[in-house]
């Protein structure tokens, strides 16, 4: 499939952000398949990368095809990839076809860790939302509190609904949102978790209950 301008664009607006940063770890965008940029229904985005150096055999702007969640080896205690699946499988949606990426593509041991994360944090709201505007997907997911944050301010949610997912006093968030792109407007489902990797509540069965009231009618 031949590249469209905005993927080679946005590879090289990334490309050059990252060599006029003092970031040293590496970068990552997407997850999936470039052409999730042309159209997703669903859109899975975490805050950034983590890590502190770049794997060979892991794509940096886009997979080549397939889906990360599925495809690659990660360390044997990261559950995000089990956790992802299981949403996907809900969602009805195959992993491949989910916008999947990092709010932030800047790599780093954590987020605390990262150089100019305010910058950083602006960089990546700015290239997400052409990317939103783009892609148009009806339900948008983030997970962790940093992610849903920004998201949810990005994507103009008010008064989203906090929904107790068992575990602790831990809440996930529901919200409708409306946006004005250049093509028109759109408009759809923002859904907050918790961070998938430390709270597993999508295989969790305690928390299933909170799952079919944060996910009803998607």
């Amino acid at each position: 499939m031949a590249r469209t301008e905005f993927a080679m664009a946005l590879e090289r607006r990334i490309k050059q952000a990252y060599r006029h940063s003092p970031h040293r770890h590496g970068w990552r965008l997407l997850y999936s398949p470039e052409d999730v940029l042309d159209g997703s229904k669903v859109a899975f985005i975490g805050l950034n990368p983590g890590g502190s150096f770049e794997s060979p055999d892991h794509a940096e702007f886009a997979m080549p095809k397939g889906s990360a969640y599925v495809d690659e080896v990660w360390p044997s205690s990261s559950r995000l990839q089990q956790e992802a699946l299981a949403l996907f499988e809900r969602l009805g949606i195959a992993p491949e076809a989910v916008l999947a990426g990092n709010l932030v593509p800047f790599r780093s041991p954590d987020w605390k860790s990262l150089a100019e994360r305010r910058k950083a944090q602006a960089f990546g709201e700015e290239i997400w939302g052409a990317i939103l505007d783009r892609a148009c997907p009806r339900c948008v997911v983030t997970f962790g509190s940093d992610a849903n944050d920004a998201v949810r301010v990005l994507l103009g949610v008010s008064n989203p609904k906090f929904i107790p997912v068992r575990w602790g006093d831990m809440t996930a968030q529901r919200g409708e949102f409306e946006r004005t792109a250049s093509h028109g407007t759109w408009s759809g489902t923002w859904i907050g978790m918790p961070h998938l990797s430390r709270f597993t509540v999508m295989t969790r069965p305690a928390s299933r209950a909170a799952i079919n009231v944060l996910f009803e009618g998607l």
